[in-house]
């Protein structure tokens, strides 16, 4: 368990700071499954540990990627990742993404709970505008999900990903900062 503490804690799920001992054969393993990489663009080739290294480089103290480590907030125990990236500071945005690897969390609501710290995190901490997402068009839980958080659709990418032998398409959806707020005083 690390000792780093939590940038956003929530009921069930902490965010902290990805960590290079996060850096593991069950992370690994994550990724090379094709069951957790379904519906992630990524996931086409093997992914190795110096993969896994190079990534960790790359994004370590980078100021236009914000990389999490999603924990059990019980256990501590790295479930996933949640990364805010690439940053536009000028234009105030940045695109959301989420890997829950650990399959025994899924269906748990765990995923929820931590694209709504990340949400949070964004709005809050970074003081961006928008932030927006891609998700495949056929992934139906996952978009209701999104809507369920504020995104909206905003366009469709046609035939955008070859996977499982087909081309899919993609839908592109947002959330601005300013719904969120008006959805979060209608919560309380």
């Amino acid at each position: 368990m690390s000792a780093t503490a939590a940038v956003k804690a929530g009921v069930q799920v902490c965010l902290r700071p990805l960590e290079r001992s996060d850096l593991n054969h069950s992370y690994l393993a994550w990724l090379n499954d094709s069951e957790v990489t379904r519906y992630m663009e990524s996931g086409t080739f093997p992914t190795t540990m110096q993969d896994l290294e190079n990534f960790y480089a790359e994004v370590s103290g980078s100021r236009t990627q914000v990389i999490f480590a999603i924990t059990d907030a019980k256990c501590g125990r790295h479930i996933g990742n949640l990364k805010l990236g690439p940053i536009e500071w000028v234009h105030r945005r940045s695109s959301l993404g989420i890997l829950i690897g650990d399959k025994t969390y899924w269906d748990k609501g765990v995923g929820t709970e931590a694209m709504r710290l990340g949400i949070e995190y964004g709005f809050q901490k970074l003081n961006l505008r928008r932030i927006d997402l891609t998700v495949f068009a056929k992934h139906e839980f996952a978009v209701r999900l999104y809507e369920r958080l504020g995104f909206k659709v905003e366009g469709r990418l046609r035939e955008h990903v070859f996977r499982d032998g087909q081309y899919q398409d993609m839908l592109h959806m947002g959330l601005l900062s300013s719904e969120y707020e008006c959805e979060r005083r209608s919560d309380k």
